[in-house]
């Protein structure tokens, strides 16, 4: 194996231990364009549950404070809940997956 291949398991698996900081550091300081292209992809994929998780607190922190509704704002944090549950089950479910396309040489 390849120590570019390993690389870019390495940003793939850091979803699960370092989510953005790993692939953004493999991305700026690795040579490789292989390794940047598998980095990038995976620092951009791990945006999304971040920005989801913000987008999260400010829905319910806007609409919790300016309407008092506790109903309303229950059914809007479980909707939300359930959108972040599914955005990371399909996310791991992708990381496994390029994981180990990457390891027998599919991409």
């Amino acid at each position: 194996m390849t120590s570019d291949k390993v690389w870019a398991i390495l940003s793939y698996a850091s979803h699960f231990f370092l989510p953005i900081v790993f692939p953004a550091l493999v991305w700026i300081f690795v040579k490789s364009e292989y390794v940047k292209k598998h980095a990038k992809t995976v620092l951009f994929v791990d945006l999304v549950p971040t920005a989801l998780n913000i987008l999260f607190l400010i829905v319910v922190g806007l609409y919790g404070f300016s309407t008092g509704d506790s109903s309303g704002t229950t059914f809007i944090v479980l909707f939300m809940l359930f959108v972040i549950v599914v955005v990371n089950v399909v996310i791991f479910i992708w990381i496994i997956v390029r994981i180990v396309k990457v390891s027998v040489n599919k991409i």
